[in-house]
């Protein structure tokens, strides 16, 4: 059996550490796998900011044009998309989770993944995403949901996810839990934590960082010192900007001394960072799934998130394995609570879920459906 994977965006999110693990999970189930980008894939590369080798994968590179900005990055991905249907057809099994052109491909074995909520009957551009919203907007023209109708396996990454998507079109997508590495991360458990919280995703107003900072204000209020860890991908101006105000917002709450930002930082770095710390904090509310959360989760960091989503309802099961807020105030509580004594309880409880999302189970179950 030969599968394509369509490998439509580069970077350090959970989209990307899906496709890396995607790869490498149907290799061992035994399966050949191509990979089609024109991000210019470094395996290396990939290797230190996901942990995964995948050695034994065929990259089909895509001649793009060297450039950074929207309009340019739209063309690419219409380059790209020609090439993707012209070899289409030498694959029995082709991955996807993008619904551009949807209509131009007529395939019978394709693999849709599902990232983000089908909440609208008819595809538009995430106002979420201000760092794609050009190409998103324009793609959005000509899309629509038949491919999903017509592909052969579909995957949402959570019980919310696959319900809204069920609601809008439906169709109930199977779930398949985006896997972590709980075995590398775990390497990263330090005994000794600091009374930090962290706050780990692509730097975006729409991922909530501010959020840390403010916590650490309220915290200073009361009289409470603690650490804020701002780690994130930068990838276009739009995101430079975001991390040059996260860092005004500390100076104008008087924390600046215990704000850091650390960008683009390696798997191991941000492993690091989170194993040494006690609290991970999510700023974003209704996340479809949340994979930094899990991968928290494993460094035995306990998660503190917003009280919608994935997060809330896949990951710490209405706050069972970690803490819930809907509010400043409940957030910067939940915090004090466990940087007063309720992290060891909660830690050891966030460890336990995190190995129900491991790459071991997502491998075994992807693997007895696809093959």
């Amino acid at each position: 059996m030969r599968v394509l994977i369509y490998w439509s965006i580069n970077g350090i999110g959970g989209a990307q550490r899906l496709y890396v693990m995607l790869a490498k999970a149907l290799m061992e189930c035994g399966v050949n796998v191509d990979i089609l980008t024109n991000n210019r894939i470094n395996l290396k590369l990939i290797e230190m900011m996901h942990g995964v080798r995948l050695n034994g994968i065929n990259v089909r590179m895509v001649s793009s044009i060297p450039c950074s900005n929207s309009l340019c990055g739209l063309v690419n991905s219409t380059i790209r998309f020609q090439e993707l249907i012209n070899i289409i057809n030498e694959y029995d099994l082709v991955y996807l989770d993008d619904l551009y052109l949807s209509r131009l491909i007529k395939h019978s074995g394709i693999i849709f993944y599902i990232h983000g909520y089908i909440d609208r009957k008819r595809p538009i551009a995430p106002l979420a995403k201000p760092h794609r919203m050009l190409p998103l907007a324009i793609q959005a023209l000509g899309s629509s949901y038949d491919i999903i109708k017509n592909a052969k396996f579909v995957f949402a990454n959570s019980y919310v996810t696959a319900y809204i998507t069920y609601k809008t079109i439906g169709i109930m997508p199977k779930v398949l839990h985006p896997p972590v590495d709980v075995k590398l991360a775990g390497k990263y458990r330090s005994s000794i934590r600091e009374d930090a919280v962290v706050s780990f995703g692509r730097l975006g107003s729409a991922k909530g960082h501010e959020l840390a900072v403010m916590i650490i204000s309220k915290l200073r209020e009361r009289g409470i010192k603690a650490k804020a860890y701002i780690m994130g991908s930068v990838e276009d101006i739009s995101s430079r900007i975001y991390a040059i105000s996260l860092l005004k917002l500390a100076e104008e709450l008087g924390v600046a001394g215990q704000v850091r930002l650390i960008l683009n930082p390696s798997l191991a770095e941000s492993y690091s960072v989170l194993g040494r710390s006690k609290v991970f904090i999510h700023g974003k509310p209704h996340e479809p799934f949340g994979i930094v959360v899990v991968e928290a989760m494993a460094t035995g960091t306990v998660p503190v998130v917003p009280r919608s989503g994935g997060p809330w309802h896949d990951i710490i099961s209405y706050g069972k394995y970690g803490l819930g807020y809907s509010t400043l105030d409940e957030a910067s509580n939940a915090v004090e609570y466990l940087l007063g004594g309720g992290f060891n309880d909660y830690s050891k409880l966030a460890m336990e879920r995190a190995s129900e999302f491991s790459y071991e189970k997502f491998k075994d179950r992807l693997c007895s459906i696809i093959t």
